[in-house]
Parts: C-alpha cells; sequence; structure tokens
C-alpha cells in the first residue's frame, strides 16, 4: 500500500475492484505501523479479501493501543479505533527524534 500511493490511492482501486465484482486483498510491507494502516484500509472497503496478512507490530516501538491488542484471536484482529491509527506513541520517544528540513 505504501509503494502503491497510500490509502486514497488504494481505495480508488478497490472501489474500481468492488464495481467490477473482484476482491481487494491488499499487501504491506515491512513493520511498524504498515500493519495497523492495512487494517485500517481492510475496514473501510466492502470488497475486502477473507484473508490477510498477519505481520505483527515491530517491538521496536514504544506504543500503547487501548482500543484493541492488536493479536489475532481466533484469526481476528479487532481494528483500533481512536484518533489516527488508534495507537499512542511513547511522546518520549518522539521527543528523541530530530524533525528533518528541506
Amino acid at each position: 500500500m505504501f509503494y502503491f500511493g497510500g490509502m486514497v490511492r488504494s481505495m480508488k482501486v478497490a472501489r474500481m475492484a468492488a464495481i467490477s465484482g473482484k476482491r481487494c486483498t491488499p499487501h504491506i510491507t515491512g513493520d511498524g505501523f504498515g500493519y495497523v494502516y492495512m487494517m485500517h484500509f481492510v475496514s473501510a472497503i466492502p470488497n475486502a479479501g477473507r484473508y490477510h496478512e498477519f505481520k505483527s507490530l515491530s517491538k521496536d516501538l514504544p506504543f500503547d493501543c487501548k482500543s484493541s491488542s492488536l493479536v489475532s484471536e481466533d484469526g481476528i484482529v479487532k481494528v483500533p479505533t481512536g484518533p489516527g491509527l488508534g495507537v499512542d506513541i511513547d511522546p518520549d520517544y518522539i521527543k528523541k527524534h530530530e524533525v528533518v528540513k528541506r
């Protein structure tokens, strides 16, 4: 989804596929929060396939998710709710990084 153009472009393609009677099963690369990003996408399209990648989350990112365990339970993962992706990244972790300016 990231290499293809992100959420908006992927949504457009999923809608075109739905009109054609096709299912949409996206691929997500890497770790980090890409997996959560993909879960939000799949939960918002009417033609999601039955099975999706479960890559879990990187343990290098300190975060909290109050609305989901983000763990597969009987093959189902509850999509987080709340602002953004529904996860809160530790503010001290964010402060350690430098803003890149052009």
